[in-house]
């Protein structure tokens, strides 16, 4: 039986989330109410039975991330032949650096091949929402013969903002092109990627011992485009919801889409496992409706208390939403506090962001993008950072964005214009 070693790719930023990332990567942004989103591939992972070790790259203010996963006992990753290593950018003889990119990270990490001496190495990110077990990739990577298989999947919005894959009957992938402005099919790389560890081996060290090695490398990039030409490659086709929730519009839309009778989208088929050591996924109280409290078409995390309306959101635990107090399409994360009278119309929020007596957020019509990042917010939704404060009685407009802890100082007139950004303070 071939052996198989999985790397989750897990440090990113993704600057198009804006606050959500400011103070984590992707990886450990919540998802669905009580998930983070590396969630979904340790799950898928933990259900690939022929994957005993993980190795998870990470960087960018890793604390959070590094808390959540612990030993990997919630996805039983524990055990004499079963384990999850972090793996940050560490000190070496002869120096050391930040990664340079996903190339890169595995170049420096080459000892944890070597260590493990896998036949296979399986490598998936950790900030796309989706359910799917790897076993069928593989299988069909080791009876093709492959020596890199790609897991791709239809998409039927924009297939110009993914790398895009063209493959034949045979299920060789005959070109591959990262972000075209003209796409040949809509097979979308999932970044998801099967390697036999030789041909890895050799690529990472032919392009890290290049006379001008760049300044950063990614597998897309660098090693895919030569491996296509020269090596055998193969496209797996995925069919099934793939989250990728790369803009603060699309992380909105997900979170409409888990909505509705039906939903677009019901995770509960996927059985999706998450730490219960950490505070915001532990056991919680029961969610309590108070007299005169109004829920409809919502997802409602535990320990909840709730004396308003809450229409078409998604709360995270320990959410408080007030008496008179109005969230519609929103997504409240954990300790959330919207206060009496107050309103939340298509409102995204970071951890503990109080929304005081009386304001509104998400206040007026029609609305212009964001003026930061046009491209990410343009659907209406205003997004806090975590510990924001809305003053009492504010008016806050459409498409804004409230960096975290923005608060009574940073808006003065307690009136912010629809695709304003309230900054703060640097630390």
């Amino acid at each position: 039986m071939r052996k198989t070693l999985a790397i989750v790719f897990a440090g990113g930023r993704a600057q198009e989330l804006s606050v959500l990332t400011f103070r984590r990567p992707k990886s450990a942004v919540v998802f669905g109410g009580r998930y983070r989103m590396i969630d979904f591939a340790l799950t898928n992972l933990a259900n690939t039975g022929s994957v005993e070790n993980v190795g998870i790259l990470t960087q960018y203010r890793p604390s959070s991330l590094v808390e959540h996963v612990g030993i990997g006992l919630a996805w039983d990753f524990v055990g004499s032949c079963r384990s999850i290593r972090v793996l940050p950018p560490h000190l070496k003889l002869s120096g050391s650096e930040w990664y340079r990119g996903t190339a890169d990270a595995l170049f420096q990490n080459m000892d944890y091949l070597d260590l493990h001496q896998p036949d296979d190495v399986l490598i998936v990110s950790g900030d796309h929402a989706y359910s799917m077990s790897y076993e069928p990739l593989l299988r069909f990577h080791q009876e093709h013969g492959a020596d890199v298989t790609l897991a791709v999947t239809p998409v039927d919005v924009e297939p110009s903002r993914f790398g895009i894959a063209e493959i034949n009957a045979e299920g060789r992938i005959i070109s591959y092109m990262e972000k075209p402005k003209h796409p040949r099919t809509n097979l979308a790389s999932m970044t998801v990627y099967v390697f036999r560890r030789e041909v890895l081996v050799d690529e990472l060290r032919r392009h890290a011992h290049s006379p001008q090695p760049p300044k950063s490398y990614h597998i897309y990039d660098e090693i895919l485009p030569g491996l296509i030409e020269r090596r055998r490659a193969f496209g797996w086709i995925h069919h099934g919801r793939w989250d990728y929730a790369r803009t603060l519009d699309a992380y909105f839309q997900a979170h409409q889409d888990m909505l509705g009778d039906p939903p677009l989208v019901d995770m509960g088929p996927w059985n999706v496992r998450t730490s219960p050591w950490s505070p915001r996924a532990a056991v919680q109280a029961p969610t309590r409706h108070r007299p005169g409290a109004a829920v409809r078409d919502s997802v409602v995390c535990g320990d909840c208390d709730i004396a308003g309306t809450v229409e078409r959101s998604v709360l995270s635990p320990g959410v408080k939403v007030g008496k008179g107090a109005v969230v519609r399409d929103s997504i409240l994360w954990s300790g959330t506090v919207v206060e009496e009278g107050a309103v939340a119309d298509k409102m995204v929020c970071d951890k503990r962001c109080v929304i005081g007596k009386g304001a509104v957020v998400g206040h007026g019509g029609e609305s212009p993008p964001n003026q930061e990042l046009p491209r990410s917010l343009s659907c209406g939704a205003t997004v806090l950072g975590m510990d924001v404060r809305v003053p009492e009685g504010a008016r806050i407009g459409r498409n804004c964005i409230l960096y975290p802890g923005a608060g009574e100082a940073e808006m003065p007139s307690r009136e912010v214009p629809s695709g304003d950004t309230v900054r703060t303070p640097a630390p």
